[in-house]
């Protein structure tokens, strides 16, 4: 029994992608950081709202492309292809994770935050999942949802969507994410 659990627990780390989803969150602590230089338990759980946003749009991208990843040999193992997690366990988790994200994020910082917060979910999952299945150049909109972050935990800690700071820290971020998309194409292209 134990080690069943164990098992679903270890497929549940697996479908979340925490060790990619870690640094996402730590994006927000920096655009959190840099508006108020000061460390306290708000920014850990705007931190934390931010990483279980993360972990949703990893869930519902996953639940999308669930046939897709079980013809691909790098993804067939994944915990929905795979039958680890069915797909009901992997969308009740999905909403858990939107959900739990949405309400720190709003009881921690705003509803603005919270807001751009959802936005990037529905960026990401709504337009970059589809086109990445089109064309190379849906490096741009994937590279815009890699920008928001920092602006979430900007924005949950008193500072405005317009400041120059954090635009200049957003373009650095989608910068910084646009060779990342082109290497995992040239890794992955097919």
């Amino acid at each position: 029994m134990k080690s069943n659990l164990r098992n679903k627990f270890k497929y549940y780390l697996e479908l979340s992608k925490l060790k990619i989803m870690i640094p996402v969150s730590l994006t927000g602590f920096t655009g959190y950081f840099i508006f108020d230089p000061h460390l306290s338990f708000k920014i850990l759980l705007v931190s934390f709202g931010i990483l279980m946003l993360a972990i949703s749009a990893s869930i519902l991208n996953q639940i999308q492309e669930v046939e897709l990843d079980s013809k691909m040999k790098r993804t067939q193992d994944r915990p929905i292809p795979a039958r680890k997690i069915s797909l009901q366990q992997a969308t009740i988790f999905f909403f858990f994770s939107l959900l739990a994200g949405i309400v720190i994020i709003y009881t921690t910082g705003n509803l603005v935050a919270a807001l751009i917060g959802l936005i990037t979910i529905l960026w990401y999952n709504g337009i970059y999942t589809y086109a990445k299945r089109i064309t190379a150049f849906a490096v741009v909109p994937g590279a815009i949802t890699g920008a928001l972050p920092p602006l979430i935990g900007w924005v949950a800690a008193g500072g405005g969507i317009w400041d120059r700071s954090i635009i200049f820290v957003e373009f650095l971020f989608f910068i910084g994410q646009v060779p990342h998309f082109l290497l995992l194409i040239l890794k992955y292209g097919e």
